[in-house]
């Protein structure tokens, strides 16, 4: 027993490492994937430079020799791995679907420390006394989760996140900041935020404008289980906030009455006049789509995808609630590859909101003897909240919960041949609006 403690605390458990798409050679050395632990990002704002400059620690654990993978966007400015200076390059994927950020250092195994330095360069800007700033994110397009943003890990793996945020000078206005984080105000304009260690590259979500630009209503619902969830709801219009609060109490009866108790520690609405994107309980959204945006932080945010061939499956959840938790004979359709691209792949098939809808109709019909898909969904909630899936565990998920062999149905429907996709049409999502970057800096 003590050589068994000794190993646990000599070789930390590797939590999400064995979710990671394969490791791979590249210029020269193989490219690793971590298992990262936790993240540390300090933003100080320059007003006078117009510049949010970051320095970010990272720490990880490696499985494996090899040069470690994570990603960053924008341009970095200096690196170090272990306190020593280091190039970080940027790489291809083998099969060249995505981007990543290299460590250009063969390390061996065991736990690292690197140390990233960048401008944050995307949905910010500068005003004379505030700084206005967003995380805005899609899930279909590739790179733009948290990395657009800060250095981080991908989709499949979970970390803890503090955020500090600071000003070179005191002499500005005061800030609001939304914000699905724990925060805490050290002094006046200096904000430490941080996120719960379940969360993944898609979780956050952080808003920091000038005080008082948007109406506010801060309040609280009583979950099933009792607990007080505090609850913001914000927007430029008045109206919208309370339109937006008499909905999403309606929404979350639901919700709860059907899959169980809310899993996040509170809920943030931003009512932003159009479709918008899913946080861990948060969300951008308009009032039409609140109702797809909520049930997110069930399916997505709750139960998450471990990449992009997962992606999928919480967009077809959710498609199928709003066109009413129908059950179709059949899927009526032929075939998709919707959960079959590149294990690379980060980003979700459109395929999913309409081709995807339909398999959840058919699987609610296949179910009905065991109540139903939203039986299945309660089960699969229950025991993977706050982890992620894939394609495969769906899979087999829905064979231990009927004892019914999915298989073919799968790869037929799902995993079908790529030369296949375009059999079918492919709707354009209508609840997660593919913004440009203008647009989503009229957002903020």
């Amino acid at each position: 027993m003590k050589f068994l403690l000794i190993l646990l605390i000599s070789f930390p458990i590797l939590a999400n490492i064995q979710d990671a798409p394969q490791n791979f050679p590249t210029n020269g050395k193989q490219a690793v994937f971590v298992d990262m632990t936790k993240i540390v990002s300090d933003i100080k704002f320059h007003l006078s430079k117009r510049q949010a400059l970051v320095t970010t620690i990272l720490e990880f654990n490696q499985p494996v020799i090899g040069a470690p993978l994570f990603d960053l966007v924008p341009d970095v400015i200096k690196a170090e791995i272990d306190g020593f200076p280091v190039d970080v390059r940027e790489i291809n994927s083998p099969d060249r679907d995505t981007t990543y950020r290299m460590v250009n250092k063969t390390l061996k195994p065991g736990m690292h420390q690197l140390q990233i330095t960048h401008l944050i360069d995307t949905n910010i800007r500068f005003n004379t006394d505030y700084v206005e700033l967003a995380f805005w994110m899609s899930d279909l397009k590739d790179r733009r989760y948290l990395e657009r943003y800060l250095p981080c890990n991908l989709e499949y793996d979970q970390y803890e996140l503090e955020l500090n945020l600071s000003f070179t000078s005191q002499d500005i206005a005061r800030h609001d900041i939304f914000t699905n984080g724990f925060i805490k105000e050290i002094t006046p304009n200096n904000y430490q935020i941080k996120f719960p260690s379940y969360f993944s590259a898609s979780s956050f979500y952080l808003h920091m404008t000038k005080k008082d630009k948007y109406h506010v209503k801060r309040t609280h619902f009583i979950s099933i289980d009792e607990r007080r969830i505090p609850l913001t709801i914000y927007s430029r219009v008045k109206r919208n906030v309370t339109d937006a609060e008499k909905r999403a109490r309606k929404v979350l009866v639901e919700l709860e009455s059907m899959l169980g108790a809310w899993g996040h520690p509170s809920l943030t609405i931003y009512i932003a006049g159009m479709g918008g994107m899913e946080h861990s309980g948060a969300t951008i959204t308009s009032l039409w789509a609140l109702g797809h945006e909520l049930m997110h932080s069930y399916f997505a945010r709750g139960v998450m995808p471990k990449r992009g061939n997962a992606g999928w499956i919480d967009e077809a959840i959710a498609s199928w609630r709003d066109d009413g938790y129908q059950a179709r004979r059949t899927p009526g359709f032929s075939s998709t590859s919707m959960g079959n691209h590149s294990i690379y792949r980060r980003y979700t098939d459109q395929k999913a909101y309409k081709q995807g809808a339909d398999f959840m109709e058919y699987l609610n019909h296949r179910l009905e003897s065991q109540g139903g898909l939203k039986s299945f969904l309660k089960a699969t909630y229950s025991s993977h909240l706050h982890r992620t899936i894939s394609t495969k565990n769906l899979q087999n998920l829905l064979y231990n919960f009927s004892g019914e062999d999915f298989s073919k149905e799968f790869k037929t429907y799902i995993l079908g041949g790529k030369g296949l996709q375009k059999q079918e049409q492919v709707i354009e999502n209508p609840y997660h609006p593919q913004k440009t970057t203008a647009e989503e800096l009229e957002l903020l």
